[in-house]
């Protein structure tokens, strides 16, 4: 006997609406999913702080920054592991923290799937410096917005509650906030960028105004093209590199040019330390007017930089020049600081006879740099050049290659 389909797979509306119940089904995994990787970080940062001295050398487990070492190297573990950033997994950390510990019952949901990741970053950014005897009034508020409304609206819903929760405190916040002043810039795709600045609202009011003054004054110029955006982001620019009054701010970068591109007899790019390529017609720009050059021998083939001329075998200037243009970046899996922001390490240290020579050197950022002589975790060179790196948990990764 044939029994007629309910659901009739060839009637577009059913197709619709299967394929909404799939997304429905998959955003709800998503977000459980996210709830258990947190939930799994957070425990094991936890188990590190409880028992250091699976991260941490027996010799300094009674240093008062035994357990913040453990942690530290912990995150670093698990981010190879993940291959994710170090920021990222403290992140996740402290997120699954907050809200277990602090919103139990958001967090249960959020365990469920029924509260998006976005929601539960924000209730946990905005409760981890919320007084403890708001702690329970403001998860049960919170509950039914996180569950029902999108992340914009579900952030104003809760900032706002937050305020009233805290509004004596109004003053003291700000306090707070103002030392989490800080500038950070982020390298974007055809050869731009972003700059951030985490600044007071007072001083964001004088330089949008300062700014706003200034290209309008520009705008006025009959033979001025540019639009106001583009008048805004020059001058903004020509203010911090001391160029608007024809001062120079003395600004030093490091790029690598091959001489035949540089007189014009190949297209091969240029590289400018931190960015990556950039196009041809800049890097001339660049190198017009420089005062001097430094030489760097590289492999025809491979372009591979063999060494610098004439040899050194001391962390001289030139030394630095060679080894920042070599690694690029911190040699840690996973990190991108800068090289010119980074420590010069030994990874045989000089106390057990490691040379001073390239082979031996290699560039960490100072939390990484402190990591190596902290904890368990162990780096070392092969001949050929590779670099491998040893959790304190026995996970090995071959370090990454210089990002171009």
């Amino acid at each position: 006997m044939n029994f007629p389909l309910l659901l009739d797979p060839a009637d577009a509306d059913v197709r619709v609406e299967f394929g909404m119940a799939e997304a429905e089904f998959a955003q709800h995994a998503q977000w459980r999913a996210s709830a258990a990787v947190f939930a799994a970080i957070e425990k094991t940062l936890r188990e590190a702080a409880a028992h250091p001295e699976v991260f941490v050398h027996t010799a300094l487990l009674s240093a008062r920054d035994a357990v913040e070492y453990a942690q530290r190297a912990a995150a670093a573990d698990l981010a190879v592991r993940l291959n994710l950033a170090e920021a990222t997994v403290r992140g996740h950390g402290q997120v699954g923290s907050a809200l277990r510990t602090r919103l139990p019952r958001l967090w249960a949901w959020f365990g469920e799937g029924e509260v998006s990741t976005q929601n539960a970053r924000e209730a946990a950014g905005l409760v981890a410096d919320l007084p403890e005897e708001h702690w329970a009034e403001f998860d049960a508020q919170l509950l039914n917005p996180a569950t029902t409304l999108a992340p914009p609206r579900f952030r104003v819903r809760a900032r706002a509650l937050r305020d009233r929760l805290i509004r004596a405190d109004a003053v003291e916040r700000h306090v707070r906030a103002l030392a989490e002043r800080h500038v950070a810039a982020e390298f974007d795709r055809d050869g731009m960028g972003w700059l951030n600045a985490y600044l007071s609202s007072e001083q964001l009011v004088l330089i949008e105004t300062h700014l706003g003054e200034l290209a309008f004054r520009s705008s006025q110029d009959p033979d001025e093209t540019r639009t106001m955006a583009q008048l805004r982001a020059d001058l903004f620019a020509d203010l911090l590199t001391g160029r608007l009054n024809g001062i120079g701010a003395g600004v030093t970068v490091a790029l690598t040019i091959p001489m035949l591109t540089l007189l014009g007899e190949s297209d091969a790019p240029a590289t400018l330390e931190g960015v990556g390529p950039i196009d041809l017609a800049t890097a001339r720009e660049l190198c017009a007017g420089v005062p001097s050059f430094t030489r760097i021998l590289t492999d025809p083939v491979t372009d591979e930089i063999l060494r610098l001329d004439p040899d050194q075998y001391r962390i001289t200037k030139k030394l630095q020049r060679f080894l920042a243009q070599r690694d690029v970046t911190c040699t840690f899996p996973g990190c991108g600081r800068r090289a010119l922001d980074c420590d010069i390490d030994h990874i045989i240290a000089r106390e057990h006879g490691g040379p001073s020579i390239p082979g031996n050197l290699h560039h960490l950022c100072r939390k990484h740099h402190r990591m190596k002589h902290t904890s368990r975790w162990k780096v070392a060179r092969t001949n050929d050049g590779t670099t491998t790196w040893t959790s304190p948990t026995g996970h090995i990764r071959t370090a990454d290659p210089p990002p171009f």
